[in-house]
């Protein structure tokens, strides 16, 4: 009875064996490296198209603002029908039988303007423009940055993952192996049934682990299909060295150049110097605006009239009073500027706080790369010594598989480091805003 049960166990185990191997094969890939993801994700990024219509709309609103300071030239025409025939028609014909009889009048009137004095109304409105057009354009900067950060951090991780799919068939072949070595030594009559069970039991985990490995490969290639926006459904694959990498920096060095080139920063202080020049603009009101004016007026009972009056106007305005609204006007804008100012220091204490945590975490998984390798060295050591006794018949099957498993979980965390070194160097790079330049 007890050995019809082991054959029972034994073929149920191989089959489920072969359905993994069957399910697990994958078909060929075409290799994307990380710069050709980056190229096709930065060029073809949703955020990154929308920010550039942003940058240019502001470009577009800062050309505009030059129109104030130019000249302007009005025309207007107009028909008056009189409904009382003894009113003068106008003052500027020269048929003054027209001027009692007639009772249309024809008016065409040219003007050629200009404000002479404006308070710093229209430069304050041109430097606001210009500080919106800066801002988008780190905002620019920072959304590219952003997008650059992710589509690296998408691809580490796959590539990690790609790897230990290798690492895990590492381990299927080392279970193979010992499975190999255990079904001899049992049909010699050396071994025990209940070891050649354990070992095809550890067998089976080896492949479940693996294939688990590939459906985590296979999602985090769907990320990275996601960034770099692949219409297609064609399957790819990642490619490149995964090693660790060699920066090493002190967080002062880092925090006080992000303060002065990081994007989010200068972008807060660009929306600072705008909200600074509404403030400008605000204040303008409280001074007179002077224009000038040149303007010929033609204005008789003919369609065509030949009536002519031309003047120089010079105008003077200055609203005595108007209500509250210019003294509160310039109140909420100074609120906005404080408040502003207080977003620029909020910004700078977040960003140091990101690029201090960043490089604690950048120099924390360095640091598992060097423990991480040395686990590997000790584990194959530990696996080789074991399975060489078992050879000679002086090892236990138990402790042969635990050191088989225990290789295969360093092999994978070494692995794992890597990938977690570089998505910690790749947001130290996005923290401090430091060039893609270490290997």
């Amino acid at each position: 009875m007890i050995s019809i049960n082991y054959h029972l166990l034994h073929r149920i185990l191989t089959c489920a064996i072969g359905f993994f191997c069957c399910f697990g094969l994958s078909q060929p890939a075409l290799p994307i490296t990380l710069d050709e993801a980056i190229k096709s994700g930065l060029g073809e990024s949703y955020v990154v198209k929308e920010q550039a219509e942003f940058v240019k709309a502001s470009r577009f609103s800062y050309i505009s603002s030059i129109d104030p300071f130019l000249p302007r030239f009005d025309i207007d025409s107009s028909y008056v029908r009189i409904i009382s025939p003894r009113t003068p028609i106008s003052t500027y014909t020269s048929d003054l039988s027209d001027a009692t009889d007639s009772r249309n009048a024809f008016t065409f009137t040219g003007t050629i303007s200009w404000r002479v004095f404006d308070g710093g109304e229209r430069f304050a409105k041109r430097r606001g423009a210009f500080s919106e057009w800066e801002r988008e354009k780190e905002r620019f900067k920072s959304v590219r940055e952003e997008v650059l950060s992710n589509i690296k951090n998408a691809f580490y991780l796959a590539l990690g993952a790609k790897m230990i799919v290798g690492k895990r068939q590492e381990a299927v072949q080392a279970s193979q192996k010992i499975y190999n070595l255990i079904q001899g030594r049992f049909e010699e009559g050396v071994a025990k049934k209940s070891e050649l069970l354990q070992a095809e039991v550890r067998l089976l985990n080896a492949r479940i682990d693996l294939q688990k490995a590939r459906k985590e490969y296979e999602k985090s290639l769907e990320t990275v299909r996601s960034l770099i926006i692949i219409e297609s459904k064609d399957p790819f694959d990642v490619e490149g060295p995964l090693t660790a990498p060699s920066y090493r920096g002190d967080y002062k060095t880092l925090n006080d150049r992000a303060l002065t080139v990081k994007p989010e920063i200068i972008a807060q202080q660009k929306e600072v110097d705008r909200l600074m020049n509404v403030y400008d603009q605000t204040k303008s009101a409280w001074y007179p605006k002077i224009d000038s004016a040149l303007q010929q007026t033609r204005q008789d009972t003919r369609f065509f009239p030949e009536g002519r009056s031309s003047a120089v106007i010079v105008s003077f305005t200055f609203p005595l009073f108007d209500g509250v609204g210019r003294y509160y006007n310039m109140q909420g804008a100074m609120s906005n500027v404080n408040a502003a100012k207080q977003r620029l220091a909020e910004t700078k204490r977040t960003s140091s706080l990101d690029i201090a945590r960043a490089l604690k975490e950048y120099e924390q998984s360095i640091d598992d790369i060097a423990l991480y390798a040395e686990l590997v060295r000790e584990a194959t050591s530990n696996f080789n010594q074991l399975y060489g006794e078992y050879l000679e018949g002086k090892g236990d099957i138990l402790n042969l598989l635990l050191s088989e498993r225990d290789l295969a979980a360093a092999n994978e965390n070494y692995v794992s480091s890597l990938a977690r070194a570089r998505v910690s160097l790749t947001v130290l790079q996005r923290a401090a805003y430091i060039e893609d330049r270490f290997n």
